[in-house]
């Protein structure tokens, strides 16, 4: 019985030391599982304003967003994206935008994969070109019916050789009058300016530029 007892009481002192560990374990392993999130974060397959990730495999330097019959005024947006210097055009950079249609919602059609059940089906790819050069075709996007009036706007992001993906503030249009009060909550133009002037062409077509030089951000 001593050693029965004995037995009992060892047992219960190694379960009491097992549950202890087991009890610090899970917290050293939060702690990891919370770093490995956040890089997977900003790494692109948790996060859920990324979109680069997803690009297509034979992406081109133009893309062409809406589907046909889709209502709003066309729009075409152009730039170049440059390296650090502001001088040297970037090739092989891959620039994801998104956006609202006309009723100021990111529209779905209930099949969307990957991040396109957040962002809805306008949106697009491009690669830059040999001379750093984008362009997009699309509506022009309404804003929101929320967010405390935010100007209507065109989503970035940007992923490039030695640069992770990032966001850039959204491309704002100068004849949206919600953007004088906004104009003080500008996180990220890329180096540019992102409040684009339109004009019409012959072809009654709106047209913006917007230029980007590349940066490096942690998030």
């Amino acid at each position: 019985m001593i050693y029965k007892k004995g037995t009992i009481a060892l047992c219960i002192a190694g379960l009491f030391i097992t549950l202890n560990a087991c009890s610090q374990s899970p917290k050293k392993r939060d702690k990891n599982l919370k770093t490995e999130i956040s890089t997977e974060s900003t790494n692109q397959k948790k996060c859920n304003w990324c979109g680069t990730f997803e690009v297509p495999e034979n992406v081109s330097w133009r893309t062409i967003i809406p589907p046909k019959g889709e209502s709003g005024n066309k729009l075409i947006i152009s730039g170049t994206v440059y390296f650090p210097d502001g001088k040297t055009p970037a090739k092989d950079v891959i620039v994801y935008v998104h956006h609202t249609n006309t009723k100021g919602i990111y529209p779905k059609r209930g099949n969307e994969k990957g991040n396109g059940k957040y962002h809805g089906y306008l949106r697009g790819w491009m690669k830059t070109d040999s001379n750093g050069r984008y362009e997009l075709e699309t509506i022009r996007p309404a804003p929101y019916h929320s967010h405390d009036g935010e100007p209507a706007h065109i989503h970035y992001n940007i992923e490039a050789p030695d640069y992770p993906e990032y966001w850039l503030t959204g491309l704002w249009f100068s004849d949206d009058p919600r953007v004088n009060g906004y104009k003080d909550k500008i996180e990220r133009n890329g180096g540019f300016s992102n409040i684009v002037t339109l004009t019409k062409d012959e072809n009654n077509i709106l047209r913006g530029t917007r230029n980007i030089i590349l940066e490096k951000f942690e998030d």
